[in-house]
């Protein structure tokens, strides 16, 4: 008796759905086809590490007492967006905005009705007008010094953050938009430091990630924790930041 086969079209029409399906559900999940993404397991220590190196201490102006504290809101972030760019990124913004409020316990965000309503401004430019846009509509200085391909600025308030301005490149690439989108947006929550680990976090200079991270979300929430306060200095964080972390991830892995 012959033994029966499977016709070799079928088979590979098969293996193309299971392609398919796979490589869907990866970008459901969030991650990025572009990207060599390390397999993260949560560490407790690392995550001490990191939070130390990007909240209590700043990309500039590093020696004042309010870049060398604990910088969060305390306050409702209301957010504005500013689109300069010839692409409207409105859904690509509100959405991370939003992903960014259901993620972060403590944490509120809406979006503002006007600019002057705002405490949360972020510009989305294209190529042309970035220094111009970080010039006169932020600094309002013509002057100004302008650095690198995305921008954040934090400036403090009565307790806690006061305000915030971004300035994300739209036309540039797409994998630049959506780093310069997390990392600029987390950064004005408070994390202004681009100084952990690349492997596992988007707030490292060199790092491939354009997608909120496990070991970043576990970060802000750590951030968003009552018992991390607005101005604490390093010292004092360190005394509660063990609990609030073991805590952190205790929730999180239930979850």
């Amino acid at each position: 008796m012959l033994k029966k086969t499977l016709p070799i079209r079928p088979v590979v029409g098969f293996l193309k759905q299971i392609s398919f399906i796979f490589f869907g559900l990866l970008l459901l999940c969030g991650v990025s086809l572009g990207e060599s993404i390390p397999r993260y397991q949560i560490n407790e220590k690392l995550l001490e590490r990191d939070f130390l190196r990007i909240t209590t201490a700043s990309e500039y102006g590093g020696f004042s007492k309010f870049a060398r504290s604990i910088k969060k809101y305390t306050k409702t972030v209301r957010y504005k967006i500013v689109n300069h760019a010839a692409k409207h990124r409105h859904d690509a913004v509100s959405g991370f905005m939003n992903l960014v409020d259901r993620q972060i316990d403590g944490l509120s965000i809406e979006r503002a009705s006007s600019l002057t309503d705002a405490n949360f401004v972020i510009h989305i430019v294209d190529k042309a007008q970035y220094a111009d846009v970080i010039k006169n509509e932020v600094y309002r200085r013509p002057d100004a010094k302008v650095r690198g391909r995305c921008f954040v600025r934090v400036l403090p308030g009565e307790a806690g953050i006061g305000k915030t301005d971004v300035v994300i490149l739209s036309d540039h690439s797409e994998k630049l938009f959506q780093r310069c989108l997390v990392e600029e947006v987390l950064q004005g929550l408070g994390p202004l430091a681009d100084k952990a680990n690349r492997k596992y976090s988007v707030f490292n200079t060199y790092s491939e990630h354009s997608t909120f991270t496990l070991h970043d979300r576990l970060l802000m929430k750590v951030l968003y924790d009552p018992r991390i306060k607005a101005g604490m200095s390093k010292a004092e964080v360190k005394l509660v930041l063990p609990a609030v972390i073991r805590d952190t991830v205790a929730k999180t892995v239930r979850n």
